[in-house]
């Protein structure tokens, strides 16, 4: 969180530091783990965590693909880290789909609470 804030995603407040520790941050975001476990439970923060993870690694991938000539990455390992981490996304999706929809819609739901939120931040700091 203090990463994002530092490049205006979220607040300030998120980036002060104590001894280089990012405290608000780390309180801010123990803020939110408690608040989805009480809203969903524990295995929604597992599931919510292990699908960020899958499509973060997802679009990093992607992008080293796209600037694989300057970060002289293998295009042969590159492709095969996004088929995999394709294949793991979308099977960790059907699994949440067949066993829990309700809960895959809570997820989406929430990434589309985050996204518009990260964007309005960001589109309001820019014209202060």
């Amino acid at each position: 969180m203090a990463r994002i804030a530092d490049d205006g995603y979220l607040p300030q407040a998120l980036t002060k530091r104590r001894m280089h520790i990012p405290t608000t941050a780390i309180m801010t975001m123990a803020g939110t783990a408690t608040l989805l476990i009480l809203v969903g439970g524990l295995q929604l923060i597992l599931e919510f965590g292990s699908i960020t993870f899958l499509l973060i690694s997802l679009l990093m991938a992607i992008a080293n693909f796209k600037i694989r000539e300057k970060t002289n990455s293998s295009t042969f390992f590159t492709l095969v880290a996004i088929f995999g981490l394709s294949i793991g996304s979308i099977l960790i999706l059907g699994y949440e789909y067949q066993t829990k929809p309700e809960q895959m819609v809570f997820i989406i739901v929430l990434y589309i609470v985050l996204a518009t939120a990260a964007w309005s931040y960001a589109r309001l700091a820019s014209k202060l």
